[in-house]
């Protein structure tokens, strides 16, 4: 078996012993450091290819002269769609650079335009290969920028992603309206009875049903690299990778937290979806108490404890979580090996901090969240756009990286208990203890 699937081997297992609920904490940890090997082998591996393959380019493929110089070749005939036109996302760049009028890139402007060509063709478009319009990334650079930028996020990394298919440019999808359990899952709208021999059966109603939906938005981001740097597409690839992992990861992360939904994601904090869980009577200022642990417990709906994760400030909280006891058992497991947490566990469930929530004593500086109820739209490729005149006085080229995102829970509004008229909630956050 190849580390591959060894590794989906591994995965399958491990979620197989999660949505059991009877975890074995010893093959646990066995099987997720195997995991971690084989993860990194294969990375390894990969690197190694992707190392040998630029090389090889370098030797074997050395650089046409630009058109009009002597001894110039003729065009490149565009390669079959799916090999791979350019060796690295820097060489692109590269090409991105020459034929938007950058003279003194060393790169063949007949080469760049024809290898520009077969990425769109491989994309299944065609567009004119101008600043204006911009480029396509190719689709394995694209594909590693935004996955790794969705992974680089502690909260991105969590949620329900959604590809966007090439006709559309919005995701819609019925949510039932009646939340209230008391009535039915879906509020009565479909109706389960009983019925004894040659009775009737009783009508139930027309289910309430309500459309959402979610508009794609663009999300850019703007890097201006030196004309030296420009040169060295080994170091230009490696500075892209950081920067566009870092950065994207940094805004998703924000707006999944507490975006507006205005031109940009709706936050969990800003949904109409959030539970807000009171301070009790009397609580001191900037306190933590194990009532507002429990009760925001036992606000998540019962179905997505598995999956979810306490949320934590970075500043204060820390130090009032090993105060919490319930009798003479503490409701919180420090990071000791065996919690099944890396930064310990609350109640059972991971805590993880996060630099977005607010210092202690402020609202959701503590939340309990299922993010896999959060909903993230994605389509296409990552696309460049470039300029050589936004920072002309400086010999640095712009590069504006665009991709199409947007999100928002699933859910727009909490639900209600079967029994006890109770707010329940995948999004749970403390109130404020001033």
């Amino acid at each position: 078996m190849d580390k591959v699937a060894r590794l989906r081997d591994i995965v399958a297992k491990m979620k197989e012993m999660n949505a059991a609920g009877n975890v074995d904490q010893a093959k646990w940890d066995e099987l997720q450091k195997e995991a971690a090997q084989l993860k990194a082998d294969i990375a390894a591996e990969e690197e190694r290819r992707r190392s040998l393959e630029e090389l090889d380019g370098f030797v074997n493929e050395a650089p046409e002269p630009a058109s009009g110089r002597p001894g110039v070749k003729a065009p490149l005939t565009p390669k079959d769609k799916n090999e791979r036109p350019f060796n690295t996302l820097g060489e692109q760049l590269q090409a991105v650079a020459r034929l938007s009028g950058r003279e003194d890139v060393n790169y063949p402007v007949d080469q760049a335009e024809n290898r520009m060509k077969a990425v769109n063709a491989a994309a299944g478009v065609s567009t004119t290969l101008s600043g204006e319009v911009g480029f396509l990334i190719q689709t394995d650079f694209a594909t590693t920028l935004r996955e790794s930028a969705v992974e680089e996020g502690q909260l991105s990394s969590r949620v329900d992603r959604q590809p966007i298919g090439p006709n559309s440019d919005s995701f819609e999808y019925m949510e039932a309206k009646d939340k209230d359990r008391s009535k039915g899952p879906w509020g009565g709208a479909f109706a389960v009875f009983r019925k004894g021999e040659a009775e009737e059966m009783t009508g139930g109603k027309t289910a309430a049903m309500e459309p959402r939906d979610v508009r794609l938005e663009d999300m850019y981001g703007l890097l201006y690299v030196t004309n030296r740097s420009l040169r060295d597409a080994t170091a230009l690839t490696a500075l892209i990778q950081r920067g566009y992992r870092a950065n994207f990861a940094f805004k998703l992360d924000a707006e999944i937290y507490e975006g507006t939904g205005a031109g940009q994601c709706l936050g969990f904090m800003n949904s109409p979806a959030l539970v807000t869980v009171a301070k009790e009577s009397g609580q001191a200022a900037d306190t933590i108490v194990k009532e507002n642990i429990l009760k925001m417990f036992y606000s998540m709906p019962a179905r997505y404890v598995q999956r979810a994760v306490w949320l934590v400030s970075q500043v204060g909280v820390q130090e009032a979580l090993p105060l919490l006891m319930l009798g003479d058992v503490p409701i919180y497991i420090p990071p000791t090996g065996l919690s099944g947490g890396l930064y310990g566990t609350l109640l059972g469930r991971p805590i993880i901090p996060c630099e977005r929530c607010p210092q202690i004593g402020d609202k959701g500086d503590i939340i309990f969240a299922d993010l896999s109820q959060y909903l993230l739209i994605e389509k296409g490729a990552t696309e460049i756009e470039t300029s050589i005149h936004v920072k002309f006085v400086t010999d640095e080229t712009a590069f504006r990286f665009i991709q199409r995102n947007n999100g928002q829970p699933w859910d727009s509004s909490p639900y209600t208990t079967l029994k006890g008229n109770k707010k329940m909630s995948p999004f749970v956050c403390l109130a404020e203890r001033a």
